[in-house]
C-alpha cells in the first residue's frame, strides 16, 4: 500500500515538473522561432547565391583532388625509380665484394661503367620527376635508392683510391642531370651517412 501511495506522489510530482514553464527555455524559444524565420527568409531570397558558392566549393574540391592524384602518381613514378636505382646499384655492389688480386682493375672498371649507367639512366630519371622542389615532399618514396646508391658509388672510389667520396663530389655529380632553371635534386647529409 505504502509503495503504490509512493508511486502515486512521484508520478504526479513528475507530471508537474514536466509541465511547468522553463523561464530559461522560453526566452530560447522565441530566439530559436525568431530565427528559424530568419533563415527561411534568408535562404529563399539568395538561391542563386548558394548555388554560386557550393559550386565554387567543387572546383576547389575537384583542383585538391586532381593535385593529390597527380602526387600520388608521381609518388609511384618516383617509387618504381627508386627500386630500380636499389636493384642495379647492388649489382655493383656485388661486383666490387668480387675483387681478388688478379681481376682488381677488370672488375672495378666494369663496375665503375655499370655505375655510370646506373646514374645515367636511374637517376636521370629520378631527377626528372623531382624537378623543382618535389624532391622535399617525397623524399621518403625515393631515399632508400639514394642510399643504396651513395653506397654503391662510395664502395667503388674507396676500392680504387682507397678514400671515400664525399657529399659534396656526390651532388657535384648530379648537378649536371638537373635544368639549371630549377632546383636540382641534391643528396642531404642523412642519406649520405645512411649509405655508408
Amino acid at each position: 500500500m505504502l509503495l503504490t501511495r509512493l508511486a502515486s506522489y512521484t508520478v504526479c510530482w513528475l507530471f508537474t515538473v514536466a509541465n511547468k514553464p522553463k523561464p530559461h527555455l522560453l526566452h530560447q524559444g522565441t530566439a530559436a522561432g525568431l530565427q528559424s524565420s530568419a533563415k527561411r527568409a534568408r535562404t529563399m531570397s539568395s538561391t542563386s547565391e548558394s548555388s554560386s558558392s557550393s559550386s565554387s566549393f567543387k572546383d576547389a574540391f575537384g583542383n585538391y583532388a586532381n593535385y593529390l592524384n597527380k602526387l600520388n602518381e608521381k609518388r609511384e613514378r618516383v617509387v618504381k625509380a627508386s627500386r630500380d636505382i636499389t636493384m642495379n646499384s647492388k649489382k655493383v655492389i656485388f661486383q666490387v665484394h668480387r675483387i681478388s688480386k688478379d681481376n682488381r682493375d677488370e672488375v672495378l672498371d666494369k663496375a665503375e661503367k655499370d655505375l655510370a649507367a646506373v646514374t645515367e639512366q636511374y637517376i636521370l630519371k629520378l631527377v626528372k620527376e623531382l624537378q623543382g622542389t618535389d624532391f622535399w615532399k617525397l623524399r621518403r618514396a625515393y631515399s632508400p635508392g639514394v642510399q643504396e646508391y651513395v653506397e654503391a658509388a662510395t664502395f667503388c672510389k674507396f676500392c680504387r683510391t682507397g678514400t671515400l667520396l664525399n657529399l659534396d663530389e656526390i651532388n657535384a655529380t648530379l648537378l649536371p642531370l638537373s635544368e639549371p632553371s630549377v632546383e636540382p635534386l641534391q643528396i642531404n647529409v642523412l642519406d649520405y651517412l645512411l649509405g655508408i
